[in-house]
């Protein structure tokens, strides 16, 4: 009789249920026994403070029935969990989603914009058992910040259809997604280039999906007739703006991975990225990474689209199919479990 795998009790550390959170949630639900704990400070020294201080009373209390303690990110929510899992003998894993090995000033995005929050993501990562980088961008950041740390890199995971998405009809629209409700996500994203390189192309249409209407007469003077803007909307219907974009234009300051570019490339948009982050390193030999340069931008724009029709489609949801797959990332993850 064949010995089933042991179900290992998780404990599952987060600070907001993203999609990507979830996704490796039902992954880990699999196999194993996973219990959420949410830290959900505000922002704030007293608030993080209480929710440290009840943290830790949590672990004392409740660490010893756990084998694993699986953390996305390392912040303030992680330095306890790891601390006791390595106090204990239990092993940690930390997933790097890009934000924990960030630094960018001018718009303070990053752990490493706070001196008290650089110290916890630091030590989070050279204690843990593994870090699991979502991409070569972000294990590269991860080995300058704990170079003696383990490592492995887990792309991140999208759902996709079935289907065959190559006989999607496009129309000449530009598009990008981004859910931007505050300035720092504004410029993060490069919606400001966005804007900008929409008013060197006024015969083309520009379509930003994710922006917070609320913020528009704040950030944007004047909105150019050829751009059109819509609020937050549940993931499923991105798809209609997937399968009616001919580009996909992404050019943010900086990407840990990009899963709406992954998102569009499998739906047949042509993706312009800027040089930054992993953003390259998504989108392969399957479309245009220019320096964040309006001009540069619209002429890639307009040569896209004024070409002749791009013959690499199904090539180009094949890689991303393959590449991205939930069966890949459960089968890295499930294996390290498997792991004594």
């Amino acid at each position: 009789m064949t010995n089933m795998p042991k179900r290992k009790s998780i404990l599952y550390v987060y600070s907001h249920f993203a999609s990507f959170v979830e996704a490796d949630f039902d992954i880990l639900s699999t196999e194993h026994d996973v219990v959420k704990y949410q830290f959900t400070a505000k922002p704030g020294i007293l608030n993080v403070a209480y929710f440290l201080l009840k943290q830790f009373f949590y672990l004392l209390i409740h660490v010893w029935k756990y084998d694993v303690v699986y953390i996305w990110f390392a912040d303030y929510h992680s330095l306890l969990p790891v601390f006791f899992a390595k106090t204990l003998n239990k092993k940690s894993f930390i997933v790097n989603g890009g934000y924990d090995a960030a630094r960018i000033r001018k718009i303070n995005y990053g752990v490493f914009c706070s001196g008290i929050r650089g110290f916890f993501a630091i030590y989070s990562m050279k204690n843990c058992t593994v870090n699991l980088p979502v991409s070569k961008y972000v294990e590269r950041k991860v080995k300058y910040i704990a170079p003696k740390s383990d490592r492995l890199l887990i792309y991140n995971c999208m759902n996709l259809p079935a289907s065959d998405q190559t006989n999607i009809v496009k129309e000449n629209i530009v598009l990008t997604v981004a859910l931007v409700d505050n300035e720092r996500t504004f410029f993060l994203k490069g919606i400001n280039t966005f804007i900008e390189t929409a008013c060197l192309l006024p015969q083309y249409r520009f379509v930003i999906v994710g922006f917070d209407k609320s913020i528009v007469n704040h950030l944007i003077k004047e909105l150019p007739g050829n751009v059109t803007i819509y609020n937050k909307i549940p993931h499923h219907e991105l798809v209609t703006f997937y399968q009616k974009a001919k580009i996909y234009c992404q050019v943010s300051l900086t990407e840990s991975f990009g899963v709406s570019i992954a998102e569009a490339m499998f739906y047949n948009c042509i993706p312009i990225v800027t040089n930054e982050g992993a953003m390259p390193e998504v989108v392969g030999d399957y479309g245009h990474i220019v320096k964040r340069d309006t001009d540069k931008i619209a002429a890639s724009v307009e040569k896209i689209l004024t070409s002749a029709p791009d013959n690499n489609k199904e090539l180009m949801a094949e890689y991303i199919r393959k590449k991205f797959s939930p069966e890949l990332r459960k089968e890295k993850l499930l294996a390290i479990l498997k792991k004594e």
